[in-house]
């Protein structure tokens, strides 16, 4: 797959999901899809998708109630 090309892959996830039966053994409780496997996008997404995961792994599930501000940044339309 090329970088630019935009398309999810998310096979690993779907093929892990499958696997359910067998997460206890290994000590996995849940899995998540994210970054690019989520939704495709520019470099910085996908590093922020991962270093949120980070953070967060373990915690309580926070939602959209971000600990901190993130630069959003916009197009001008002209």
């Amino acid at each position: 797959m090329l970088v630019t090309s935009r398309q999810q892959d998310d096979g690993v996830w779907h093929e892990l999901k499958t696997r359910r039966d067998a997460w206890a053994d290994s000590g996995i409780r849940s899995i998540k899809v994210i970054g690019d496997a989520e939704a495709p996008g520019p470099i910085a997404w996908a590093t922020y998708a991962g270093h949120r995961f980070a953070r967060e792994l373990d915690e309580a599930d926070i939602g959209d109630a971000l600990p901190f501000r993130r630069e959003i940044t916009a197009l001008a339309v002209e």
